[in-house]
């Protein structure tokens, strides 16, 4: 009898300690999940209070801090097929007309005697810089009497590109010359991490638990983001398999449109070529920088075998001395973009006199 007390004692004390040690982790865990939302919101606030002090007090035009700090959000017209139309807004540095045009930010140039539309992904947008600040903003600045038309999307693949040129086709007169900027935009589209939607429950509670995030940190074998599709050898042989058939595809298109066209590679982060020391510290992009340069170098090959002569190669048109991607994004500053649109006014003005006299 005395065993069988001390042993429900035991069990007793046991489950007494166990149920206080349970009310102390949740005390503990109700006052971390408190204020970790409070010390995540001082830290941001106050990191950014001192990137603001560390910005120069005057900023470069066309720099790499010449950007519009808070984007506005951007309403986007739902067309099959077509992503990233926007439609019409008005904001400082950001204006778009009713189909989808992008301004140039300067005064219509007098006496137009040639209309050139310019298409493709942000990149050729403009994203983060304001209207006069854009490729086709420059490129417009560099031909005479030619108006450029700004008619590029947000994550616009090459296939959506030929798409809103069809569109565009139907409502308005023929440009004297098409510009596609995407011969590098769907590699970049094919390789980029993307959000992991299956191995999270409820997407919309994104957990602040501390608890949780211990687990979700070092025992959970699923992982928030799918970190990089081109990481297998016959996931990067797709991807290229992929960018290389849309370049024949828009290609194909444009030929069969009867006008004058070029399809452009832009630089990338991930050419070889350019400076990105700015970018080396930025989230997944210095961890998987090395195989995304492997899978660049591919499809760039395989580009420059297609023999396109309608190709303009501006992949080494950055010189290194400065930094000029914004982002992981292959977005360019103001003065990334003088210096490609001035390339790309050269070979029109070689190519094709008439459109820039």
């Amino acid at each position: 009898m005395k065993i069988t007390a001390r042993v429900k004692n035991g069990i007793y004390l046991v489950s007494t300690r166990l149920f206080q040690f349970f009310i102390v982790l949740c005390l503990i865990g109700g006052f971390l999940d408190i204020m970790i939302p409070i010390v995540e919101h001082s830290t941001s606030v106050l990191t950014k209070k001192f990137t603001e002090l560390q910005r120069p007090a005057q900023i470069e035009p066309g720099s790499v801090n010449d950007v519009i700090e808070k984007l506005p959000a951007l309403p986007v017209l739902r067309i099959p097929g077509i992503e990233g139309v926007l439609k019409e807004h008005h904001s400082p540095g950001i204006n778009i007309s009713a189909d989808g045009m992008r301004s140039n930010g300067q005064p219509l140039p007098q006496n137009v005697k040639s209309t050139v539309f310019l298409l493709g992904s942000s990149p050729a947008w403009g994203y983060r810089i304001a209207d006069h600040q854009t490729l086709s903003a420059h490129l417009e600045r560099n031909l005479v009497n030619t108006r450029v038309e700004n008619y590029a999307g947000l994550a616009q693949n090459l296939a959506g590109n030929t798409l809103r040129w069809h569109l565009l086709d139907k409502k308005n007169p023929k440009p004297d010359l098409v510009i596609i900027s995407g011969a590098s935009t769907d590699i970049g589209l094919n390789c980029h991490a993307q959000y992991n939607i299956r191995n999270v429950k409820n997407i919309n509670h994104d957990s602040k638990n501390f608890y949780y995030n211990l687990y979700k940190k070092f025992l959970s074998k699923n992982k928030e983001y799918d970190d990089f599709i081109c990481d297998t050898k016959i996931n990067q042989e797709i991807a290229v398999e992929q960018s290389i058939i849309a370049v024949k595809n828009a290609v194909n298109f444009a030929r069969e449109q009867g006008i004058p066209f070029y399809i452009v590679y832009l630089p990338t982060p991930y050419d070889g070529f350019s400076n990105n020391e700015n970018l080396l510290n930025v989230g997944e992009f210095g961890a998987h920088l090395t195989t995304k340069q492997h899978v660049f170098s591919l499809h760039y090959k395989a580009l420059l075998e297609l023999n396109i002569p309608e190709l303009i190669d501006l992949s080494q048109a950055l010189p290194p001395d400065q930094v000029y991607f914004l982002d992981k994004g292959s977005h360019l500053s103001g003065n990334g973009n003088k210096i490609l649109a001035s390339k790309i006014a050269d070979r029109i003005r070689k190519d094709y006199p008439s459109i820039s006299e």
